[in-house]
C-alpha cells in the first residue's frame, strides 16, 4: 500500500508564498533539516530587500511542545537581491536555515517572525498554533495482514502511532491521469498493536474504488491536530 518517495534523502520544509508548506525527504529524529522560507509571506516594508540583515526573518524551532526553543536568522544563500524568483512551489528564492534534529525529538514545531524597518513584529504561526511536523515513517508503517481462511477478505494494514485516531485515506481517481474529485475513506481501528505499541488500523480493499487507479494520503489526528502525509507531496498510488 506504502511506496514512500525519499526515503534516507536530507528532510526540507518549504514554505511557499502561495501559503502552501510541505515536508520533502524522510524527516527523523537525528537527521539534518534544511528550511525553505519565501518572505513574502510576511507583510514586508516598501523597503524590504531581499535577505537584508537590518530586516531580519528568524525561524524559531522546538521539538517538543515543553521543549526548548532554538532561533535562527534565516539568510540568503544567493545574497541580497533587487529581483527575486518567486516559485509557488519554493524553487525560486527563497531564505534558508539549516539544523539538526536531536535524537529524542518528538517532533518539529515550527513559527517565524518578521522585524520590519519601522520595529513592528510580524508573526507567521499559524495563526498561533505553530506549524507541527511528525517524522511519519515512524507514526505510520505498513503491517502485513493474513487473509481469513477463505481467501476472500483482503484487507490493507497500518501500524499507526498508539495515541492516534481518525485514520484515514483522501484518495482521487485517476481518469486518463487526470485527479478527479477529493475523497476520504476511513480505517478501522482493530483494537490490536504490533510488537512496538502500534496500532493496527485496516481499509477493507471494498472501500476503495476496485480496478481503477488512485493517488491517495493519508491523515490522522494526534494531539488535538491533524497531520497528513502525503509521500513528501507526490503522493501513495494504487494502480
Amino acid at each position: 500500500m506504502l511506496s514512500r518517495h525519499g526515503l534516507g534523502k536530507p528532510a526540507a520544509l518549504y514554505f511557499t508564498h502561495t501559503w502552501n508548506q510541505r515536508l520533502e525527504g524522510d524527516l527523523t529524529p537525528g537527521g539534518k533539516l534544511s528550511i525553505y522560507y519565501d518572505p513574502h509571506r510576511m507583510p514586508l516594508a516598501r523597503d524590504y530587500l531581499f535577505g537584508a540583515p537590518a530586516q531580519p526573518i528568524t525561524a524559531h524551532v522546538k521539538f517538543s511542545e515543553q521543549g526548548p526553543v532554538q532561533d535562527k536568522v534565516l539568510w540568503s544563500p544567493a545574497g541580497i537581491l533587487r529581483h527575486v524568483d518567486k516559485d509557488p512551489l519554493g524553487y525560486g528564492s527563497m531564505l534558508f536555515q539549516e539544523l539538526v534534529i536531536p535524537p529524542d525529538a518528538e517532533e518539529v514545531i515550527v513559527w517565524f517572525d518578521y522585524r520590519s524597518s519601522d520595529g513592528q513584529v510580524h508573526y507567521d504561526s499559524d495563526y498561533g498554533r505553530n506549524y507541527a511536523f511528525r517524522f511519519l515513517t515512524r507514526d505510520v508503517r505498513p503491517h502485513e495482514l493474513s487473509l481469513a481462511a477463505n481467501g476472500s477478505a483482503r484487507q490493507q494494514g497500518l501500524a499507526v502511532h498508539p495515541r492516534a485516531t481518525q485514520v484515514r485515506v483522501r484518495y482521487r481517481l485517476l481518469d486518463k491521469g487526470v485527479p478527479g474529485q477529493l475523497q476520504e475513506a476511513p480505517l478501522k481501528d482493530t483494537g490490536k498493536s504490533d510488537p512496538e505499541g502500534h496500532r493496527i488500523w485496516v481499509l477493507p480493499d471494498a472501500a476503495l474504488p476496485v480496478g481503477k487507479p488512485v493517488v491517495f494520503d493519508l491523515a490522522y489526528q494526534l494531539n488535538g491536530r491533524t497531520y497528513l502525509d502525503d509521500n513528501s507531496g507526490k503522493h501513495f498510488m494504487r494502480k
